[in-house]
This record gives C-alpha cells, sequence and structure tokens, in this order.
C-alpha cells in the first residue's frame, strides 16, 4: 500500500534541502545516492526540525525527487537562448514566444512561468557541486564584429611583448635596458594602428555599432521590467493564501476555552492539510467553527 502524500510547503521544502546539504559527505552520500543511514539521518533531522510534519522516509525520497526534477528543467531552460535569469527574483525572463518554445519542449516548466523557484542555488550546490548565477546566461545579444583595425592596447603591449620575447637578448642587458626596448616596440604598431583607423574610417562602424548594442540592452531592460511589475501583480494576488496559513490557523485555535490542551494539539496535525486551514479559517460562526474541529478530532 503505497504511503499517502505528504503536505508540503516552502518551509518544509527548504528545511530539507539545507539538511541534506549538511548531510552532503561521503559518509552519508556514495557515487550512487544517499546511504540508507544518510535517508534515515535525514529523516529524523527534518522531524526534529518540524514535529507536527511526521515524514516518513518514503516521502522524503518522493519529495527529492520531485525537487531534482523541478532543479533539472529550470537549469537546462535557462540554457536555452532567448532566455535570461534574473538572479534576485529566481525567475526565468523570456518573451512568450520562447516560453511557449520552452513549455512544449517540457510542460514541466510551465508553472515557473509566473513563479519563483527560489531553492534554486542551493539544489544547484548540492546536485551539481557549485553555485548557480545568472551570470552564465543572462541574455542573449548579437556579437559584434569589430573590424581588425580596432586593435586594443592589450594586444599591441601582447604584441610587443612577443617581439621582445624573440630578439636575442644579450645577458649583459639590464631591466631598464629592456624596458626601453619594449617601449619602442610597442610605440610603432600603435602609431601604425592609429594612421590605418582613421584612414579607413572604423572608429564611426565601432561608434554605430556600440549604438546598436544600446538599443538591444534598452529593449532587453523594458522588457524585463514588464515582466518584474507581472510577477509583483501575480505575487500580490497569492498573498490571499496566507489567510489560510498554519500560523494563522494556530492564532486562532490558541484562544479557543471549549477545548483542551489535548484536543488542541490533535487539531494542529489537521493544520498540515490546506483545505482543512480553509475550512477552520473561513466560517465566521466561532460555535460552528468549534463544532467541525470536534468532530474531526473524534475521527482521527
Amino acid at each position: 500500500m503505497a504511503a499517502p502524500r505528504a503536505s508540503w510547503d516552502h518551509a518544509y521544502e527548504k528545511g530539507l534541502v539545507d539538511i541534506m546539504l549538511d548531510h552532503n559527505n561521503p559518509i552519508y552520500r556514495g557515487q550512487n545516492g544517499w546511504t540508507a543511514e544518510g535517508w534515515t539521518r535525514i529523516t529524523n533531522t527534518l522531524n526534529q526540525k518540524f514535529p507536527l510534519a511526521h515524514f516518513t522516509k518514503q516521502q522524503i525520497q518522493e519529495k527529492d525527487k520531485d525537487l531534482k526534477g523541478n532543479y533539472k528543467v529550470v537549469r537546462d531552460s535557462r540554457k536555452q537562448s532567448g532566455t535570461g535569469w534574473d538572479d534576485t527574483l529566481c525567475i526565468i525572463i523570456a518573451e512568450p514566444i520562447i516560453w511557449d518554445k520552452l513549455i512544449k519542449d517540457n510542460l514541466r516548466v510551465k508553472k515557473f512561468r509566473s513563479k519563483p523557484f527560489m531553492l534554486f542555488k542551493s539544489l544547484a550546490t548540492l546536485h551539481e557541486g557549485v553555485i548557480a548565477s545568472g551570470d552564465l546566461n543572462f541574455v542573449s545579444i548579437p556579437q559584434v564584429d569589430l573590424t581588425s583595425d580596432a586593435i586594443s592596447p592589450m594586444d599591441s603591449s601582447t604584441n610587443g611583448l612577443n617581439h621582445i620575447s624573440s630578439t636575442n637578448v644579450d645577458d649583459g642587458m639590464s631591466s631598464s635596458d629592456l624596458q626601453r626596448q619594449g617601449a619602442s616596440r610597442t610605440d610603432e604598431p600603435e602609431a601604425t594602428t592609429s594612421t590605418n583607423s582613421e584612414q579607413k574610417g572604423a572608429l564611426p562602424v565601432k561608434k554605430r555599432k556600440q549604438s546598436q548594442i544600446a538599443v538591444v540592452l534598452e529593449d532587453y531592460m523594458d522588457f524585463r521590467k514588464k515582466q518584474y511589475a507581472k510577477l509583483v501583480d501575480e505575487l500580490k494576488e497569492s498573498k490571499q493564501d496566507d489567510i489560510f496559513s498554519i500560523g494563522n490557523c494556530v492564532a486562532a485555535l490558541e484562544p479557543m476555552e471549549d477545548l483542551s490542551v489535548a484536543e488542541k494539539a490533535k487539531a494542529l496535525r489537521l493544520f498540515k492539510c490546506p483545505m482543512n486551514r480553509e475550512i477552520f479559517i473561513n466560517p465566521k460562526d466561532s460555535n460552528l467553527r468549534l463544532y467541525w474541529l470536534k468532530e474531526e478530532i473524534s475521527e482521527m
């Protein structure tokens, strides 16, 4: 008989990932995954952290598999061309046409279109051994093909040093002699480069392409602002769910004088279920709420 599905929230998920990171060593995790002792320690530690949860090892293993799947789909989506990543909000940034393609490739990513994945960095550390950063795949920008005339000072210096290294150096030369020789060598290509650039008009080309980059970045920033505003609106709408949080249920339960301490302790177990929390909070009649609660406790 399969174990009943556990009621997970973000606090439980974060607690599980933090505990796994604490136990991520060869004693509890081998090449093929977590050891039996590792799963036992993780299960016991999580239940000590959340005494009302009563998670089983199987439930924790299923949640670990689920989180790993979410991490992989977000990681792979970030690698797709045209996608960006907001490292603060932990959300994928992409235009609607790109989102349609991502969802078509993997339906699982759909829930992260407007939902942040706050555990991404921790899961990257757990499964990849690195801390993920949005710098790796920020935004796709057309590559600028600068002309060969636009040689940077670094390139010129390097050419000069290479020229010096290929020259036979007398053992008696001092360091100041070498510096003077390097300076004279470096001045030559810089002067030539400056003359060629003025003749061929490379500078206007470079400015024109820089302005193209500025336009692309400006368009992207406008798009990012719109995405951020949309996310804020959706998060405001989701605040309605906070009314039925465990904290609000406990705050409503504690003043109920018609329940004993033992009955209140049993009632706390009911609040693991989101549906029970809604039923408990919604009634405006306190007597109706009390009657429902006693009925549920009697069936436990």
